[in-house]
């Protein structure tokens, strides 16, 4: 289950075109047109008590029905031209947190930011586990950069909150990096 999730968010954040789904510019797409593609253009089976599954066990939240359970999405993490997230503007919390790894905070030092890279936007979360779930999924020594949302916020810059509750802003300049949070041993 855990292989047709990923293949469901490669379809739903960057290639619907694999499955010839017709999406919005919020990400929705028909289930029905999700269902029939999984099944025809891949080799997972999917039918709508397994997509049933795999929404409610996903532990990130990233998969949302529409009110009738007729449209699926993700609600972030789109690199899909055309996408446009559902946020909500709003005063970010003192600290936000955002996973990588140390590799990719090399990167983030050498450039003087966090890029949103081929994404609408940087992901952080307020919830400092969730992004160690974000940082351990490359497989890669993992960290956690703790960033002074609030301070940023009253500097100009925009925040804005998905339904799964991942804070999105364009951008992280290094100096809002406040301190760089290691699993012990690494």
């Amino acid at each position: 289950m855990n292989e047709l999730s990923k293949y469901l968010c490669l379809l739903l954040r960057h290639q619907p075109e694999k499955a010839e789904l017709d999406m919005d510019s919020h990400g929705w797409v028909s289930v029905e047109q999700l269902i029939d593609g999984v099944n025809r253009y891949s080799s997972y089976k999917l039918d709508r008590d397994l997509l049933d599954r795999i929404v409610v066990e996903d532990n990130k939240g990233r998969y949302r029905y529409d009110e009738k359970h007729e449209k699926i999405k993700c609600c972030q993490g789109h690199t899909v031209p055309w996408v446009e997230p559902d946020l909500e503007y709003c005063e970010p919390p003192e600290f936000l947190y955002h996973g990588t790894t140390t590799k990719a905070l090399e990167a983030i030092e050498e450039s003087g930011a966090i890029k949103k890279m081929a994404r609408h936007a940087v992901h952080m979360q307020a919830d400092i586990s969730k992004s160690w779930q974000s940082a351990e999924r490359w497989h890669k020594i993992p960290v956690v950069l703790k960033i002074a949302a609030s301070e940023m916020a009253h500097e100009g810059f925009t925040f804005g909150v998905t339904e799964n509750e991942v804070w999105c802003t364009e951008e992280v300049p290094v100096k809002y990096i406040c301190d760089k949070i290691y699993r012990l041993g690494e």
